[in-house]
């Protein structure tokens, strides 16, 4: 079957007026510098946020922060969830940029900035988490999901970003998330790639 292209949508397609509106002149601002902190689009900031709130997520991992636009995404969901978001970051000046954009909107007494490399801060996690979004350093993304996995639910949800304009550094990952028995993967052509994952069970 042929694959449709799907055109791009606009940040007003992407806004939820009820969830997202209070949150757009910071989203909006931090678009203007989404290439220089490889940020998500909008969309990818809006199909995690009905993922979130479809599963009725309580806990969500985060693994790449950088300035914190993706969080508030996130967090925003999870606001209306009753969940907390845990988001680590290698970088601590990019840290710091999230943690103060997320005091600005008011969402960051739900959302845990943790600074250091991903690998030695995931076995710290002792969450069970409903959500992981990979959106870090590329070649690691299967280290950082063994690592996860076993704190992620049955039923819980894997989304990697960048699976297509960057697949050429994941192979290993793409290998784990098709040919992994307790996971059910699709590619979705959102933006720059998104591979979603269905933790079966274990």
């Amino acid at each position: 079957m042929r694959r449709q292209k799907l055109s791009p949508l606009s940040i007003a397609d992407c806004q939820n007026t009820d969830l997202m509106e209070q949150y757009q002149p910071i989203l909006r601002r931090l678009e203007k510098t989404a290439k220089q902190y490889t940020n998500i689009a909008p969309e990818n900031g809006q199909f995690l946020s009905i993922l979130i709130r479809a599963i009725q997520a309580q806990n969500v991992l985060e693994i790449g922060t950088s300035n914190g636009y993706s969080a508030i995404w996130l967090a925003a969901a999870l606001k209306e969830t009753g969940g907390r978001l845990i988001t680590l970051e290698f970088d601590p000046a990019r840290a710091a940029e999230a943690k103060a954009h997320l005091q600005e909107v008011g969402l960051d007494s739900i959302v845990e900035i943790r600074v250091g490399n991903a690998l030695d801060e995931i076995p710290k996690c002792n969450a069970t988490f409903d959500l992981v979004f990979l959106d870090a350093e590329k070649h690691e993304y299967r280290r950082y999901l063994e690592l996860a996995l076993p704190n992620i639910r049955p039923g819980g949800l894997i989304v990697a970003d960048d699976t297509v304009t960057m697949r050429d550094e994941m192979p290993d990952y793409i290998e784990f998330v098709f040919n992994t028995p307790t996971l059910h993967s699709v590619d979705i052509p959102l933006d720059d790639g998104v591979i979603l994952s269905y933790k079966i069970g274990d």
